[in-house]
């Protein structure tokens, strides 16, 4: 096969010629190369890495700054510019990862379809969460990864066995602890009580989420309330309205 030296593209890859001679101002293919803006052709730019990767590990992929490869164990990384993600089995933890089909970004995270041992395939978007931080407050449901990453992630969950949610119209002593019906990883305290039967509001609080701060049950009802009298008084008889539309069959009188 005669070889064709390339200098220039004019028609860029074009595939309507595919019999006869090729033609020097087009390509049929292109492999591992593209055509820049002057129309010539530059060889696509690869990686290089020099470094050996952990026993165990499945394939690799560039990812926010840092080469990631995976595997079923938690793994050191012998240099910082590798991560090693864990991938593992839904059902079998220690089923090592027969090879890595796909690994790509997708809506900020890695998306990642992998082959384990026993033949089962599956598809994960690993999401990272957020870094630690140290005196930093996360609410229940945040998802937190360590500072030097383990190719783990870690969900908060707050302890709420044998806390009593808060309802409407319960009595309230000194000291009482109450949680939110929704979790937001705080629990409260009673401080202070005022009435005769002190209980829960019947509606539920808005509940703070700075630690010392303090918030008021609104209790409807609450103590003896003194009932409220009109004194406005209104001796003026509205005028009639018979006939205002006109039709002169209706009229509204006070009473």
């Amino acid at each position: 096969m005669r070889s064709q030296a390339l200098t220039a593209v004019k028609a860029g890859i074009t595939r309507l010629r595919d019999k006869g001679g090729a033609s020097a101002d087009s390509l049929f293919d292109l492999l591992n190369g593209y055509v820049t803006a002057a129309r010539t052709i530059a060889c696509r730019p690869g990686s290089r890495i020099h470094v050996d990767l952990p026993p165990g590990t499945k394939g690799l992929v560039w990812f926010q700054g840092v080469f990631v490869a995976f595997s079923h164990l938690v793994t050191v990384s012998p240099d910082p510019a590798v991560e090693i993600e864990v991938i593992r089995h839904p059902t079998i933890d220690a089923m090592p990862i027969k090879d890595i089909h796909f690994a790509l970004p997708f809506l900020g995270y890695l998306y990642v379809v992998a082959e384990f041992e026993d033949g089962l395939v599956r598809h994960y978007w690993l999401e990272k969460g957020e870094v630690w931080q140290p005196n930093h407050v996360y609410v229940p449901g945040t998802l937190v990864r360590p500072t030097n990453g383990n190719g783990m992630a870690y969900r908060v969950e707050s302890n709420r066995a044998g806390l009593t949610p808060w309802s409407p119209n319960v009595a309230r002593a000194m000291g009482d602890v109450v949680v939110p019906t929704v979790d937001n990883g705080y629990s409260y305290v009673v401080t202070e009580l005022t009435g005769d039967s002190p209980r829960s509001g019947t509606i539920e609080p808005t509940w703070p989420t700075n630690t010392g701060e303090t918030v008021v049950e609104d209790v409807n009802g609450q103590g003896t309330v003194d009932p409220i009298e009109d004194t406005t008084t209104n001796t003026t008889v509205p005028p009639s309205v018979k006939d205002r539309y006109g039709s002169g069959s209706s009229s509204t009188e006070a009473v």
